[in-house]
């Protein structure tokens, strides 16, 4: 049996839209990268085998930099075809995600 993975990336390789390829990306990130990176970077746009990613900071970027080969390799592979040739960077603010946000407040209390 397929796993769901391999399945949605055929069924979206046809498609054969920029759009299709970065919502694949999108959801197959975490497990491309791994968690860690996962939380402090995500793909912005896809096209013309250049995948562009925001990254939390400076240091985040200068790991994925070194990472660049192997990333495009691990992409590459889960897609089943060559997606991604480079990667370039470009700027957003800070990715936020209820898990590493303390802060966060899930609801509203009133005080008496």
């Amino acid at each position: 049996m397929e796993r769901a993975g391999e399945i949605l990336s055929s069924a979206l390789r046809r498609l054969k839209s920029p759009d299709a390829a970065l919502a694949w990306l999108s959801s197959a990130w975490p497990s491309i990268v791994g968690k860690s990176l996962a939380m402090h970077s995500r793909p912005a746009r896809c096209t013309a085998g250049r995948l562009e990613l925001t990254a939390d900071g400076t240091p985040w970027q200068q790991q994925l930099q070194i990472m660049e080969q192997e990333l495009c390799a691990r992409i590459n592979r889960a897609w089943g075809a060559s997606l991604v040739r480079e990667l370039r960077f470009v700027s957003a603010r800070p990715i936020a995600t209820r898990e590493a946000d303390n802060e966060h407040t899930p609801f509203i209390r009133r005080r008496r």
